[in-house]
């Protein structure tokens, strides 16, 4: 009889502790979830970050007149009446300090 309880409380205890280890609550489930939920509130925390700076550039968008011309040239490529357009070919442009000297 002692025997029997004895096996009981040893099985009763391994099962305890697979179940504790490997089961859906166990404590490497656990683990993984809070790793996850860590990932989620570093990638919540740069996207409160980049909708601060959307909000910044729209509110300087809507009252600010030079925002607005930088945005048409830059990304717009507008120019003003009068304006004279130079384009350069990026390929063709040296560093002076690379250039031959002159003889």
């Amino acid at each position: 009889m002692r025997f029997a309880l004895g096996m009981i409380a040893f099985l009763s205890a391994v099962f305890l502790l697979f179940t504790s280890l490997l089961g859906d609550k166990s404590l490497f489930q656990l683990h993984r979830m809070e790793q996850a939920r860590e990932g989620w509130a570093r990638e919540n925390a740069a996207l409160v970050k980049e909708n601060r700076k959307l909000r910044e550039k729209i509110r300087a968008a809507r009252h600010d007149p030079f925002v607005v011309e930088k945005i048409a040239r830059e990304e717009l490529g507008m120019v003003r009446k009068n304006e004279i357009v130079y384009l350069f070919d990026p390929a063709r442009i040296h560093d002076v300090n690379e250039l031959p000297s002159p003889k």
